[in-house]
């Protein structure tokens, strides 16, 4: 079925709409921060967002309690990983009244094509492909560029790895090599031949990570193996917000057993490539990296100039010729 066209009339009515309810959620934000504050606040310590429902946010305490809590006016869109610091008030509930420097921001495009922060200090990103579908090299390019810019350290992990067989067994053996080669670890995993896991946990000790993919390579079975105590989490979060149920469309902050965490984020699992310029896409092929700056030519766009460095490296069997090509497609499709 066809979309439907969305006329210059309607789209300004939709943006005059989100815009009242923005202005009726920080007015509604900044009467909840009023009544606590009047309450009295205690006195300010660090706590982390685990989650978040619009203007109200889930903070974990250093011992793990969750908190109710509203976020004073100019801290900017507070995000699942973000550090903060806050004021208990009453019973459950709390004032985010800083926000800690962070590391690292993912984001995606919102409304009107502006950027919306989704999740903050991650360490890792697994990238999850799988035997069926089978997987797309150019995709996983697209996931290690995003990451290497983050930054966040990549992960390739090839899912459904019981489907492996004589007709794709070279194809992938193919893809690992590439990426072996490159130096970015790589996990074959299943949770049908319970392969994998062990391997997993150990690269996800203590780092905050993130899985990323496109629909149908297992990302969620993936979660749910690694997280048995979900439903109980689950359970934990609608307690504190007080509403019967947590919707599969918020990010949520769960703790490993090995001592690390993962933020299952719906919005943030295909993240790519917005706003990128040349310059990011070229840094986000590490191996093309020692050849920056020793081109001919200090704006060489490196297709076809004489005394280009990556050009002669690839020539000389330096660089895949796969993933140049992908490298060249990538800026000519996403580069400012």
């Amino acid at each position: 079925m066809a979309k439907r066209r969305i006329s210059q009339q309607q789209k300004r009515r939709i943006a005059d709409i989100q815009q009242q309810r923005r202005r009726k959620a920080k007015a509604n934000s900044q009467q909840k921060i009023q009544q606590l504050s009047g309450q009295g606040l205690g006195p300010e310590q660090s706590g982390q967002i685990i989650s978040n429902f619009g203007q109200r946010l889930i903070v974990e305490d250093d011992q793990q309690q969750l908190f109710r809590c509203v976020a004073r006016q100019n801290l900017g869109a507070l995000v699942c990983g973000d550090k903060v610091i806050w004021q208990q008030a009453g019973d459950g509930e709390g004032v985010i009244v800083a926000l800690e420097p962070r590391k690292s921001l993912l984001q995606k495009p919102g409304f009107g094509g502006k950027l919306k922060p989704m999740a903050a200090n991650i360490d890792q990103i697994v990238i999850v492909s799988s035997l069926q579908p089978e997987p797309n090299a150019y995709l996983i390019d697209r996931y290690l560029v995003a990451a290497e810019n983050l930054p966040a350290a990549p992960i390739i992990l090839l899912n459904k790895i019981d489907l492996l067989s004589e007709e794709n067994r070279q194809q992938i053996a193919r893809l690992e090599a590439e990426y072996q080669h490159l130096g970015y670890p790589i996990i074959r995993a299943s949770n049908v031949s319970d392969e994998g896991f062990d391997e997993l946990h150990e690269q996800l000790k203590n780092k905050t990570s993130i899985f990323v993919g496109l629909s149908g390579v297992g990302k969620s079975s993936l979660i749910m193996h690694l997280l048995p105590e979900h439903d109980i989490r689950i359970g934990d979060l609608s307690s504190a917000t007080g509403e019967g149920k947590h919707t599969t469309t918020s990010s949520m902050l769960y703790h490993l057993s090995c001592g690390g965490q993962l933020i299952d984020s719906p919005g943030v699992r295909d993240f790519g490539l917005w706003n990128t310029s040349a310059d990011d896409i070229l840094y986000g092929f590490k191996e093309l990296r020692p050849f920056i700056g020793h081109c001919k030519f200090s704006n060489c766009s490196h297709k076809h100039e004489p005394g280009c460095a990556i050009l002669a490296a690839r020539d000389a069997g330096k660089i895949s010729p796969q993933r140049f090509q992908h490298y060249q497609k990538m800026r000519q499709e996403y580069a400012l």
